[in-house]
């Protein structure tokens, strides 16, 4: 737990100037206390003038702190004089603790020694003033606690030692605890009082060095825009220049959609030859177990025709039937084959949807533009996509009712399944996507949201530049946003993303339900 009276590691470099700055604040306020002090000490001598004729030691005390007055005026008075001769704080700090230390101590010995020869009242009188001038100095002490204490501490103790050894009071433990209660609650306001001086001057030497930091930036950021300045001439003049390597990354751009959209075909292909290649799997299996089963169903068969052909059948030869029966698992074999035949159809069904969701996908009969529902264009692209996204995620549809939408089916296909396959990519672990739809006045609204992990807000504004891409090097040559973009800018729409990290991400995709002008073909 960090000592609230050290300074912090952060603070440690401002240790000396801080110091410094303390010793400095310290005679500054000593004056007007130090002459307060000089009518506190007279009715302190008027309260154990009586006692001086028994022990005159009391009045040579007396004298003695009186002498000291003068000298500490002096240190306070004459402060750059001595900050002169004594750079070192501490050297001046510990000026002033000698003369403290001497006028706490002082009291407490005129407290000790005056305290069995006055009256209860006078005692009374002693803590008065006692707790008085302790107050006071917290007023001049306070940015140097350990002064303060010095002073302090002793002149209370000795008001304490006075009550137990003084007159009989009336209540003199109330005094005691009044005493106690003294000591600890002038320690706290002086500890605080010094922390929030500490505090105040940290403040600010850290604003007069950010302040001197800001100078120095200011005046670099000068010498910066005017070196910018330059700079733009020169940009103007290149400016020609890029408006031709424009119109030249213009027709590369072109280039680069057609091959992005060449290795979208490939991975279509890949996904259909994927999800193939499984129903053909189990019905070559299938078809491979049925073919032992009937093999066995006809041996079993030839078996009881030959039997039936005997007219005297003997004990073992019905015994050899069951053996045969058992051997060939038969009853086994006559409740799976219905299931193996279910099984084949269904792999055989499977084969005929991903074909029919791949031309669906494509549209490959419709090249203009079609009033289509988008549900069904989602789950097309969901079956054409689902070698990719079974793996890494489940899916999830929370679909409003949306009504036909005019726009090219394949173009926006295409833009569904950039969008899920940067979803699953987008996932180090299974997660979740989830698909909501809506309506929104003249347009409606497709939302793919994602748990993977995110993108950084200050690479958001960037995402549907060409060539961007947050994907390792080889995933994809980061045109896949880029071109779903243009998609629904040309359908009169628009595609809007938010993140965050470690949450996921949220596509929302708006098209009018009217359609716009027509597209161009990418």
């Amino acid at each position: 737990m960090q000592n609230p009276l050290r300074l912090s590691d952060a603070d440690i470099p401002y240790r000396e100037r801080v110091q410094e700055a303390l010793v400095d604040d310290l005679y500054r306020r000593a004056l007007m206390p130090v002459l307060m002090l000089l009518p506190i000490l007279y009715v302190f001598y008027l309260v154990v003038a009586d006692s001086v004729a028994r022990r005159p030691i009391i009045g040579w005390i007396f004298a003695g702190m009186f002498l000291l007055i003068g000298p500490r005026l002096a240190t306070i008075i004459f402060v750059e004089r001595i900050k002169r001769r004594y750079p070192q704080p501490r050297i001046r700090l510990a000026i002033f603790a000698i003369f403290t230390t001497l006028f706490g101590f002082a009291m407490a010995a005129v407290n000790i020694l005056a305290a069995p020869i006055i009256t209860p009242q006078q005692l009374a009188m002693l803590a008065i003033i006692a707790a008085g001038i302790n107050s006071i100095a917290i007023i001049a002490m306070s940015p140097s606690l350990a002064s303060y204490l010095l002073y302090m501490v002793p002149n209370i103790l000795s008001i304490a030692i006075a009550i137990v050894i003084g007159p009989p009071l009336e209540h003199r433990s109330i005094f005691l605890f009044l005493i106690v209660t003294n000591l600890f609650s002038l320690t706290f306001m002086a500890t605080t009082v010094h922390l929030k001086s500490r505090r105040a001057i940290l403040l600010r030497l850290k604003v007069d060095e950010a302040n001197a930091a800001l100078l120095q930036v200011n005046q670099k950021l000068k010498t910066q825009i005017e070196e910018r300045m330059v700079i733009e001439a020169a940009l103007g003049q290149r400016n020609s220049q890029l408006e031709a390597l424009n119109e030249r990354l213009a027709s590369a751009r072109s280039q680069l959609i057609q091959s992005e959209k060449m290795a979208s075909i490939g991975q279509l292909a890949a996904g259909v030859a994927h999800e193939i290649n499984n129903p053909i799997a189990f019905v070559r299996s299938n078809m491979t177990s049925l073919k032992t089963y009937v093999t066995d169903i006809v041996s079993v068969i030839d078996a009881y025709e030959a039997l039936t052909t005997a007219v005297n059948n003997t004990e073992s030869e019905r015994r050899t039937l069951e053996e045969l029966k058992i051997s060939t698992n038969l009853s086994f074999v006559r409740d799976d084959i219905p299931s193996l035949l279910d099984e084949s159809s269904d792999g055989l069904t499977r084969v005929e949807n991903i074909v029919k969701n791949l031309k669906k996908f494509t549209h490959i009969d419709e090249a203009e533009t079609q009033c289509v529902d988008l549900h069904e264009g989602l789950e097309n692209t969901l079956g054409v996509a689902a070698h990719a996204i079974r793996a890494k995620a489940d899916v999830v549809r929370e679909y409003g009712v949306l009504p036909p939408v005019d726009c090219l089916p394949a173009q926006i296909n295409q833009v569904f399944h950039n969008l899920l396959i940067n979803a699953v990519q987008s996932m180090e672990q299974r997660g979740t996507i989830t698909l909501r739809t809506g309506v929104d006045g003249d347009s409606v609204w497709v939302q793919i949201a994602d748990t993977g992990k995110g993108i950084e807000p200050a690479l958001l504004g960037r995402i549907f530049d060409p060539f961007f891409t947050t994907k390792p090097v080889g995933v994809g040559p980061g045109l896949g946003l880029s071109i779903s973009y243009s998609i629904v800018r040309q359908h009169g729409g628009t595609i809007e993303v938010g993140s965050e990290v470690g949450k996921g991400t949220t596509f929302t995709v708006r098209l009018p339900i009217k359609s716009a002008p027509k597209p161009e073909a990418q």
